[in-house]
């Protein structure tokens, strides 16, 4: 089967919608046909999306590759990777957003390899290859899948006492559904080694600690007792990322807060998160988020 041309439309990075403390988080979306123009389009994300098809048939696109979901199957996608679910605008869908505040309020999004057990949420890094996180449920376990939805879009709704702990309790239950399923369909050449578990720990930790210094891959090297190369090839197979993304993420994130909550100059904050180079920081930032830090602040705050 092809897929039809379409006519370019301008690309949208979506975040989480404003609402009360508590409810900023996680959205739940459930809808059988298009109800967002802007669901229905080429768009990223802010935040981490869970992407479930429950009735219909269509193609579902993450960056360039075009798939051909039908029921069952699940689709995740981390924060900033450019999506296409146009072809689903008929299907029965749940879509889940959340950040990392909807599992622990005092994280970053880099640290959410860190709060929970292993591997749960491995299977939303990014990867080169797209059908690495395109899952099937199969129909056995279906019904629990669509009771856990229900009931975390229910709570979502109805805000009674202990809400905000109910709502983050099946988050967690979902997520963990989610990485047994990955686990259950990755290779056992490629599944997680105990010892290599706490050396991300380690290596997430002394970079959180330590971006705003000029650190590198040989600086986290020397800090876990690794090789540069046997660090690189671990990490990598551990969370999809190299060392050098982790820190540029971990950067990225505080500079957006800086932007956002303060009112430096886009030099200082340059300096703040480790680069020395201002116009090299403007680059990369352009790169990764899809504008000037400049107007990225105008944007977000306007």
């Amino acid at each position: 089967m092809q897929l039809a041309n379409r006519v370019a439309i301008p690309l949208r990075t979506l975040t989480l919608p404003e609402q009360t403390p508590e409810q900023q988080s996680i959205i739940v979306f459930h809808s059988t046909g298009s109800s967002n123009s802007q669901l229905s389009r080429p768009h990223s994300h802010t935040f981490f999306e869970l992407f479930f098809v429950e009735e219909g048939e269509g193609w579902y696109s993450i960056g360039d590759r075009p798939i051909w979901a039908k029921p069952g199957d699940l689709f995740l996608l981390a924060p900033g990777e450019v999506h296409d679910p146009s072809g689903l605008d008929d299907a029965t869908k749940w879509v889940v957003g959340f950040s990392a505040e909807a599992l622990n309020p005092t994280r970053a999004e880099a640290d959410m390899l860190l709060m929970l057990p292993d591997r749960l949420l491995n299977s939303f890094v990014q990867t080169e290859n797209a059908r690495t996180k395109h899952y099937y449920v199969p129909t056995e376990i279906r019904s629990r899948w669509l009771i856990l939805l229900e009931q975390l879009k229910s709570e979502l709704c109805d805000r009674g006492f202990g809400s905000t702990e109910a709502t983050r309790a099946l988050l967690i239950l979902l997520l963990i559904e989610t990485a047994r399923l990955a686990a259950s369909e990755l290779p056992e050449s490629k599944k997680s080694s105990p010892q290599a578990r706490p050396i991300v720990k380690q290596v997430l930790c002394f970079i959180d600690a330590n971006y705003r210094n000029s650190i590198g891959l040989q600086e986290v090297a020397k800090e876990v007792n690794l090789s540069p190369a046997y660090l690189t090839d671990m990490i990598r197979r551990e969370t999809g990322k190299t060392v050098l993304s982790w820190i540029v993420e971990r950067r990225m994130t505080e500079a957006r807060r800086l932007l956002l909550e303060t009112d430096l100059a886009v030099i200082q904050i340059a300096e703040a998160v480790g680069y020395c180079d201002a116009g090299y920081f403007s680059r990369l930032f352009r790169r990764l988020n899809g504008t000037t830090p400049q107007a990225w602040r105008v944007m977000y705050r306007g």
